[in-house]
């Protein structure tokens, strides 16, 4: 059986696409598996806060202070945490040799829209008031945590703040209006998602706000001055519209982007890295992306725009 398949039938015995699940049942079940992956060896770990918000500071043996990964998890914005991010993060950041930070954002229903916002907002504020420097920090999320980091680039356009190094999105959900198409076509291949339970997960987060709204909704937010844009997703899942669609647009709004769409992968793999070779090599390959652009900014380049799709 393959490493995919494999995955997919262990998926099968915790998950159904076609049941949406209670709350504390998905928070339980993330929290499980991510936090059964231990750190690579090396790695430290310890609490901080930025600005009250509560984060898990990563630091591998051959990190560069001057570099820092700043990471939002998924879990639909009402699960998740920073603990059951940080072997994913540790392993992010090793590869880029660089500090890293996972965010302990508030949840929805308790603390909804725009909560996790504010969140994103003071945790990055806090962290270049420590002295780091913007140029040098990579804004990285998964699912709602990607959808969370693009609003933040957005908002840091917005208000005029330095731009950050550069942002790797993983599998990012950008569009609560859930007007994909591939939210129908992927919707057999797909494990672990379904329009029915994305619909849920946005109205727990929103409330009474609207799902255009871009900062819920980056997708229709400025895609304008963004810093350059990784995406990884996998091409057997619903959220693959996002992930084109936020290349679409940033290169259409003269930015550089980067996208790969890995063959017969599922929502947010490179979590999975314990288990597929597919997620290792992806957070192996942004590690030195990561890299490579925050060097790059001491050097000034044209912005270019790179599409492809990654097959086996």
């Amino acid at each position: 059986m393959s490493e995919i398949a494999a995955l997919r039938e262990m998926l099968k015995k915790v998950v159904d696409p076609d049941v949406v699940r209670p709350v504390a049942t998905a928070r339980r079940s993330q929290m499980s598996y991510g936090c059964s992956v231990p750190l690579p060896a090396g790695c430290q770990r310890e609490s901080v806060r930025f600005n009250g918000v509560p984060s898990l500071r990563i630091v591998p043996e051959n990190c560069s202070a001057k570099r820092a990964i700043l990471l939002f998890h998924s879990g639909g914005y009402s699960s998740g945490s920073a603990a059951d991010h940080a072997a994913m993060l540790a392993t992010l950041a090793m590869s880029a040799e660089a500090v890293g930070y996972a965010v302990d954002y508030r949840l929805a229903p308790e603390q909804p829209f725009p909560a996790a916002l504010e969140d994103a907002i003071e945790s990055y504020l806090g962290l270049i008031e420590t002295g780091t420097d913007p140029t040098g920090v990579a804004l990285v999320g998964d699912s709602a945590g990607g959808g969370l980091a693009l609003a933040l680039a957005q908002e840091i356009a917005r208000r005029g703040l330095p731009r950050v190094g550069c942002l790797y999105l993983i599998s990012p959900w950008v569009d609560l209006t859930l007007s994909g198409r591939s939210y129908e076509l992927r919707r057999r291949a797909d494990p672990v998602l379904s329009r029915e339970i994305l619909r849920h997960l946005a109205s727990i987060y929103l409330g009474s706000q609207e799902p255009t709204d871009p900062r819920a909704s980056p997708l229709f937010g400025s895609h304008l001055g963004m810093p350059p844009i990784l995406i990884h997703v996998g091409s057997d899942e619903v959220l693959l519209s996002d992930a084109l669609a936020v290349a679409e647009r940033t290169a259409i709004a003269g930015g550089e982007v980067s996208l790969k769409v890995w063959a017969e992968m599922i929502h947010i793999f490179p979590w999975y890295f314990a288990q597929l070779s597919a997620g290792r090599e992806a957070l192996a390959q942004a590690g030195a992306w990561i890299s490579e652009r925050i060097m790059a900014q001491e050097r000034p380049t044209m912005p270019t725009t790179g599409i492809e799709l990654r097959g086996k």
